[in-house]
């Protein structure tokens, strides 16, 4: 049986997408990691056999839901789980109506895997008239952690390709609207909710009011970072930009050369948190993979948002400031703190499956994934089809297209599904190959390659 996951933001979800993978993959069973339009393209135009289509998400807008309706008419099988979980967010079950609309795309869902009890409790009642089975499962992402190991040595090589001499202060950005890669408008019209006019004109004017509120975020956040440049002489700062921004602009935006300034967007936040000592954010969900990797967390929150209510749970973990002289004093004293206070943990083991059991979640999808095969694909004879021949054909027509356009500059700069997900860089996927296997050396006699620059598979020897 072949399994297809999707991945839409690479360097966030692909490290937990890819421990996955190399855990399930077996001589029954092979394993391809692609983008949505990717794997759906391939499956529509026959290049690929039928098999489970693992969802990022539960999107129920027609184009996506008649386009799934028609798979599975041609046999494949769909699971699901949703990348954007919504644990920062207080409201869930508006999230998730906002997220899945009518949820109509459950229809075609065998299983959904819930991040913990609160999204399990409020979709499996608000969807309990499909036949989709939800299961408790936890993150992928929170188990790629518990995998993911690092020594002395390759800290020392990570320092060294940056040209990092000092401690690491990592910044990952969450401004989004005033600086993100989609347009305003579209923005504006995606965060509009409600049927009749009035409910639209209240959506929309809390949305220019979370706009304002992220603007001037932004201008704080453009002011610390200058300040901590020119003041910390023991540390150098990695800003990682969001999927949804650009790392250049960011660099446009902080306009000043530095060697203490490292702008990093090709590699998942995750490892950056390995390899960091100290963690700055405001209303970033990065707070919890900081948190369970135990890596000290500074809020910098110089302004109370009243309308980006997502920010308040994220921002109530690690130390808080709303003054960068304030911030700078606790970084020269170097005595950090852990914290998470027990209304914390209460909230994020509701919202977050945590169990001490090491094989959670991956034996979640596993056992799901097994029980499909074993009823729907047990007398398959095209059990592992690909059509390689016109996959390589649609990869020649790609590259030659691409090589006129570069000729004629034809800027692929607005293109949000390459910016989300680029080329697939195998020199970075053999070296998490690499990391994930000192863990578990039997993950190295597993077989990774590419189909083409977007479709990556992962099968046994």
């Amino acid at each position: 049986m072949n399994i297809y996951i999707e991945v839409e933001n690479f360097y966030k979800e692909f490290p937990g997408k890819f421990l996955l993978a190399l855990n399930i993959v077996s001589k029954n069973c092979n394993i391809y990691i692609a983008h949505r339009s990717d794997i759906q393209l391939a499956a529509l135009k026959g290049l690929i056999s039928p098999g489970v289509i693992h969802l990022k998400d539960v999107n129920s807008l027609d184009e996506n839901y008649n386009i799934i309706k028609k798979l599975h008419s041609k046999g494949f099988i769909f699971t699901a789980q949703d990348e954007e979980p919504g644990i920062t967010i207080d409201d869930y079950d508006k999230f998730s109506t906002r997220r899945m609309i009518d949820g109509k795309t459950f229809e075609f869902i065998e299983f959904y895997f819930s991040w913990g009890k609160r999204d399990l409790n409020i979709l499996k009642k608000k969807y309990a008239k499909y036949k989709t089975q939800f299961i408790l499962a936890g993150s992928l992402k929170i188990k790629f952690l518990d995998n993911y190991k690092i020594n002395e040595k390759q800290i020392i090589e990570f320092k060294s390709k940056l040209g990092i001499k000092k401690k690491i202060i990592l910044i990952p950005t969450s401004i989004a609207s005033p600086i993100a890669i989609r347009r305003f408008a579209d923005w504006l019209h995606s965060f509009k909710e409600g049927k009749n006019l009035n409910d639209k004109l209240k959506s929309e004017k809390r949305f220019f009011n979370t706009f304002k509120q992220a603007t001037q975020n932004l201008e704080k956040f453009i002011e610390l970072i200058r300040f901590l440049e020119s003041n910390m002489e023991d540390f150098e700062i990695i800003l990682k930009s969001h999927p949804d921004e650009k790392i250049d602009d960011w660099k446009k935006l902080i306009d000043i050369k530095s060697e203490k300034i490292h702008y990093v967007d090709n590699i998942s936040v995750q490892e950056l948190i390995m390899f960091s000592d100290v963690i700055i954010q405001n209303g970033s969900s990065v707070v919890l993979d900081a948190f369970f990797s135990k890596k000290p967390i500074i809020t910098y929150e110089p302004l109370v948002f009243k309308e980006d209510t997502n920010k308040t749970f994220p921002n109530s973990f690690g130390k808080k400031f709303s003054s960068k002289e304030d911030l700078k004093k606790y970084l020269k004293n170097g005595n950090f703190e852990i914290l998470a206070d027990e209304k914390n943990m209460l909230i994020l083991r509701e919202r977050l499956h945590i169990l001490e059991n090491t094989d959670y979640p991956l034996s979640y999808f596993i056992k799901a994934w097994k029980k499909i095969r074993e009823e729907k694909f047990s007398n398959s004879k095209n059990y592992f089809q690909i059509n390689h021949l016109n996959i390589f054909i649609r990869e020649l027509k790609r590259r030659i297209k691409k090589y006129i356009n570069f000729f004629i500059k034809l800027a692929d700069d607005n293109n949000i599904t390459n910016h989300k997900f680029p080329n697939i860089n195998m020199n970075y996927v053999k070296e998490l190959h690499k990391n994930l296997s000192l863990y578990n050396s039997k993950l190295e006699e597993i077989k990774i390659s590419k189909l083409d620059d977007r479709i990556l598979e992962i099968k046994i020897n």
